[in-house]
């Protein structure tokens, strides 16, 4: 996928997040989350470990992404477990659910935004 595409879809995606979130459905909003985030882990995938050269470097940054990714799958069960609780509960759980979702999507956008400013940076100045 090109850059501007990435950059369109997830701008629509996040922009249906806000809305969703803000309306109170739990449910659409985690899935609208969970989508954001595995389109930007794939796209740090491909787009920053993959143009690293050094291989130390690119098993650090690997080593930061298994981490996101342990938070992913620490949403998707705490989703499961939204979708299971009692109805008393299932607000609260939905909600730190969010919470946590928001933290590791905020995260990881802004690793993927610095390590492709350094990248750029270092490129731009290999060419001068």
């Amino acid at each position: 996928m090109e850059l501007k595409e990435l950059n369109a879809k997830l701008k629509g995606l996040y922009s249906k997040y806000e809305e969703i979130s803000c309306q109170g459905d739990f449910e659409s909003a985690l899935e609208a989350g969970l989508e954001i985030f595995n389109e930007l882990l794939t796209f740090v995938k491909a787009n920053v470990v993959d143009a690293l050269a050094n291989p130390f470097v690119r098993e650090v940054a690997l080593g930061v992404l298994i981490e996101y990714e342990r938070g992913l799958s620490f949403v998707k069960g705490a989703r499961e477990a939204f979708r299971s609780a009692p109805p008393l509960y299932a607000s609260s759980i939905a909600e730190q659910t969010l919470e946590a979702l928001n933290l590791y999507l905020n995260g990881l956008f802004n690793f993927a935004v610095g390590a492709l400013l350094i990248m750029a940076d270092l490129s731009s100045y290999a060419s001068s």
